[in-house]
């Protein structure tokens, strides 16, 4: 079956038949990562692009250092980097290790996956693995700083802080008891926070390190997303946005979360914040999505409820907005032409 297009008020839809895991923009260009191992190329105009991938779902994507392609990781244990243009090349292969996270950055050059209990990284401009560090737990997420130097890991009992770049990087320790499913590091390296399995989330300022913790969540968080300063962290997991301030010497700590997006009978999924205003776009667990202003709470819903929203990203110039659900359909948002 072929995709599907149609417009809607606030843009328009690509029914792409396989579930949204990851969208990562080249310019314009939105590339989707699909659960049926494809990545389809979504232009602003015309029909859309597949490009098979892998021999499975695809679970993790980002986009590469050289800012023109994206990398991909997937069930079938590969590492791939993919062009908009559709040329695939093989950047590792784990065998039957899933390839459930991935971090890279411009910024150093780095490529960080992780896979089972290694965190392997690529070297700046390698095409194949130049270290690893093994763990003993399976790796829950990755982040990087702004500078793509300092790597978290999350995984059981807390996080670990090294420097990607060397084999022999010293280790950092960072102890919370509990499961630690994913990671966000604030672009300065002065702000580590994970998501625990019983919900909620715990956190660590850097670099004495202090302990942190924010709770009250409904559900397990599965996205955060940074305003443009790191002033804002958004977080998912409940049924609003719950977005904690981190301005000031002691970040979030003593201080209540801005709420945004409250929506009956559903959890926030997905957030992404737009990069160059304090603009929350916010995807919930019944389809549906909307843009939300933290200055004065002003809310508009731009996507109707169908299925749970399961990724959701602006492009750089934050005149795009992409997300997709877990039945196959794609949104596409142009704020320039936007009713």
């Amino acid at each position: 079956m072929t995709d599907a297009a149609l417009v809607y008020r606030h843009g328009r839809h690509v029914v792409v038949r396989a579930a949204t895991t990851a969208i990562v923009w080249i310019g314009d260009t939105a590339l989707v990562a699909l659960g049926d191992g494809s990545v389809r190329r979504i232009e602003p105009h015309g029909a859309p692009a597949t490009i098979a991938v892998h021999n499975g779902a695809i679970l993790a994507a980002c986009r590469h250092p050289d800012g023109v392609s994206i990398v991909t990781g997937g069930d079938d244990g590969r590492v791939r980097r993919v062009t908009p243009d559709g040329g695939v090349a093989d950047l590792g292969a784990f065998g039957s290790k899933w390839v459930e996270h991935l971090a890279a950055s411009a910024a150093s050059g780095l490529i960080v996956a992780g896979v089972g209990r290694e965190a392997v990284v690529w070297a700046k401009g390698a095409v194949e693995p130049s270290h690893r560090y093994a763990f003993g737990s399976t790796i829950g997420g990755l982040a990087l700083d702004g500078k793509g130097r300092r790597l978290a890991v999350a995984h059981y009992n807390g996080a670990t802080l090294l420097y990607a770049s060397s084999a022999a990087s010293g280790r950092v320790a960072l102890n919370w008891v509990g499961s630690h499913l994913a990671c966000t590091m604030s672009r300065d390296g002065g702000y580590l926070i994970t998501a625990l399995q019983e919900t909620g989330l715990h956190g660590w300022q850097l670099p004495e390190p202090r302990d942190m913790r924010m709770s009250g969540y409904a559900a397990k968080t599965r996205s955060f997303a940074w305003s443009r300063r790191d002033k804002w962290l958004a977080t998912g997991g409940d049924g609003q946005a719950i977005v904690w301030p981190f301005e000031g010497k002691t970040g979030p700590m003593g201080k209540a979360p801005v709420v945004l997006g409250a929506r009956e009978g559903a959890l926030v999924t997905r957030v992404a914040f737009h990069p160059t205003n304090d603009l929350l776009a916010i995807g919930y667990s019944d389809g549906a999505v909307a843009l939300g202003r933290l200055d004065d709470g002003e809310l508009l819903a731009i996507d109707e409820p169908a299925l749970a929203i399961t990724a959701l990203a602006w492009n750089d110039a934050g005149t795009r907005l992409a997300w997709g659900d877990e039945d196959g359909r794609v949104g596409l948002l142009d704020m320039d032409a936007r009713a």
